[in-house]
């Protein structure tokens, strides 16, 4: 290579290469201190966005712990009034027996009675008093049902507001229609109009009381409980066509549920046909659209894989049949009715027990998703200190050489200037 003053290749050689090694010594210098490989998207976009969906997740599972948490304690707190509950309807047996003794005279047995009513007067207290959290009447909400979300995922068929925000009419253009169909198909669990026809007809037949009262489950009824997240009997076997609706925990607005359902589904009915015929218009997609919205103000789907359903039906409380034990006859029926009712107390504590049990092995196994999850995070997030430390100790040399490097080519062009004299 010739010799020249302008052009200092050697100089700018070092420099190119003094400036490579001084990016990778600050790089090991930033997982050094953060202790992270990731510190943004450049340094590993795909890791990045990898990682950012676990930590949702991780996230999502702690939560869902402490969501389980709030099951036991409540279903704790109801168990613990049974507990009380069955103490006294026990107490009230005794008197209900000692009442029917021939040996008893009226007065004897109105003595009685004073207790015994007096008695069913708290258990009726104990139902209309027990709260839990901000004063809400526990054994009512239970009666409604109450859905604990035990997962980092809510179920599509839950995503009632998050379907309509997403999907109102003011937002729809030609643009967003196949987005549409995706979601309002995706809202009850199908892609075809044969199978919205399908629940739609369920729908029809379980809205009205006296078509549904003694009919067994035929496969369109089956499709629409399924559409609001009905699938199993109350023994915890998968419904079935045959299956009658005395053996399903139902809404108490099952008329209302369906009502919505089959506005909901005639409308996405007509939308998929017109979909499936490459005409969907605006009109078909708004119809649909507001279907979903009225669907999720009457309820919608409340069920999925991630929600564990508390239920305690006030039926099996009602204290309206112990009636009184003045008399012989009358202690007699309260025996037999509050035999029943022990019986139906001690059913929904062994419910609310098994429960408690299920939270907790939910809880169990949410912690162990965790875990594994976070180290599956860490192996993406997390820098390998021995490797960044080598990495450090060897730029820092290069850095070092290649300053000298760049001094003496520096002084290159000053060589030169010994030819000209």
């Amino acid at each position: 290579m010739a010799m020249t003053i302008n052009t200092n290749f050697a100089s700018m050689n070092a420099q190119r290469n003094l400036v490579s090694t001084q990016g990778s010594l600050n790089g090991s210098l930033e997982r050094l201190s953060t202790g992270l490989r990731i510190n943004s998207a450049k340094d590993d976009a795909a890791g990045l966005q990898i990682a950012n969906r676990m930590t949702s997740q991780v996230n999502g599972l702690k939560v869902a712990q402490r969501n389980a948490n709030d099951g036991i304690s409540m279903s704790q707190t109801a168990e613990g009034s049974l507990q009380e509950f069955t103490n006294i309807l026990q107490r009230q047996r005794d008197l209900a027996v000692q009442s029917k003794n021939g040996s008893n005279s009226d007065s004897d047995r109105a003595a009685l009675n004073k207790e015994y009513q007096a008695l069913t007067k708290e258990l009726n207290r104990i139902t209309e008093t027990t709260t839990f959290g901000k004063g809400e009447k526990l054994f009512d909400k239970l009666s409604a049902g109450v859905d604990f979300q035990v997962g980092a995922d809510v179920d599509v068929k839950t995503l009632k507001a998050a379907v309509a925000d997403e999907t109102t009419p003011a937002n729809a253009s030609a643009e967003t229609l196949a987005d549409i169909k995706t979601a309002l198909e995706s809202y009850v669990g199908t892609s075809t109009t044969a199978d919205l026809t399908k629940i739609k007809t369920g729908a029809t037949a379980l809205k009205d009381p006296a078509i549904a009262s003694n009919a067994p489950l035929t496969a369109d009824s089956l499709a629409a409980l399924d559409a609001i997240g009905i699938t199993e009997a109350k023994d915890g076997t998968a419904l079935a066509v045959g299956t009658t609706l005395d053996k399903i925990d139902l809404p108490d607005d099952l008329v209302t549920k369906m009502t919505g359902l089959e506005t909901f589904a005639t409308a996405a009915e007509t939308y998929a046909t017109a979909a499936a015929a490459g005409t969907p218009t605006m009109a078909e997609a708004t119809a649909a659209i507001d279907a979903v919205n009225v669907f999720a103000a009457a309820g919608g789907s409340t069920n999925s894989g991630n929600t564990i359903n508390v239920k305690v039906d006030s039926a099996d409380l009602d204290t309206a049949k112990l009636g009184s034990i003045d008399t012989a006859v009358g202690a007699g029926v309260a025996v037999s009715e509050i035999d029943a009712l022990i019986e139906n107390v001690g059913g929904i504590r062994a419910d609310l027990g098994a429960t408690q049990n299920r939270f907790q092995s939910t809880i169990n196994n949410l912690g162990n998703i965790a875990e594994n999850m976070s180290v599956a995070k860490g192996r993406i997030m997390d820098a390998d200190i021995a490797a960044e430390s080598a990495n450090m100790t060897k730029q820092n040399t290069m850095m070092q050489a290649g300053i000298t490097v760049l001094s003496q080519a520096n002084q290159m062009p000053s060589m030169v200037s010994q030819l000209l004299r």
